[in-house]
């Protein structure tokens, strides 16, 4: 009897603005200012401060925009893991 392997994600995405956040994330990667540069502990951390930490502060942050942001990250930083041939698509998440 042969089991059906189901595709598997980081993340159960239930939010619109999450799943964009994603591909943005990954587009970002590929193609932001420094394409394919690996993502450090900086990175993510300037990340927290930039799109959380400041948009809360100035009172900026609604849920979509978290979800959003979130997503972003969550993208940028697992598309390190997909093969090149992602590059080339449109929605990688």
């Amino acid at each position: 009897m042969a089991t059906e392997l189901k595709p598997t994600s980081l993340v159960q995405i239930e939010s619109s603005p999450f799943r964009q956040g994603m591909n943005d994330g990954a587009l970002w990667y590929f193609h932001g200012d420094t394409p394919c540069h690996p993502v450090t502990e900086e990175d993510v951390i300037d990340f927290l401060q930039g799109n959380v930490v400041e948009l809360v502060q100035e009172g900026l942050l609604d849920e979509d925009r978290l979800r959003s942001n979130a997503g972003f990250l969550i993208g940028w930083i697992a598309v390190q893991t997909l093969p090149p041939s992602a590059q080339t698509e449109r929605r990688v998440f």
